[in-house]
């Protein structure tokens, strides 16, 4: 009996790090699974106003969303709305979990 319960320990810590949240994914150098980050993540956007110019109180928050692509596509739309040029480096997807931030990605 002893070593079926930790047998099932080692299955399920196995399980977690080959298949879960935190399996990692190369792609994003992310901890979290490529999954994850795309589709599942919840993610703060904030957009740099003329990047350019690398102003630090260009930047802003424009809102939270999930998943990578939405967080791109809310940024291009701000950049719309501001009239600006879109610029790859003028938006940052802050990946949230459990309230804390915990990684930056663009997609």
């Amino acid at each position: 009996m002893g070593r079926l319960i930790i047998l099932a320990i080692v299955g399920f810590f196995a399980f977690q790090y080959i298949w879960g949240d935190e399996s990692g994914c190369d792609k994003y150098s992310s901890k979290y699974s490529c999954d994850y980050v795309e589709n599942i993540a919840t993610y703060d956007v904030y957009y740099w106003k003329n990047v350019r110019s690398s102003t630090p109180e260009d930047e802003e928050f424009i809102g939270s969303t999930t998943g990578l692509s939405t967080c791109r596509k809310m940024a291009v739309n701000y950049s719309k709305i501001l009239n600006e040029e879109w610029n790859n480096r003028s938006y940052i997807c802050m990946l949230k979990k459990d309230g804390k931030n915990m990684e930056k990605h663009r997609l």
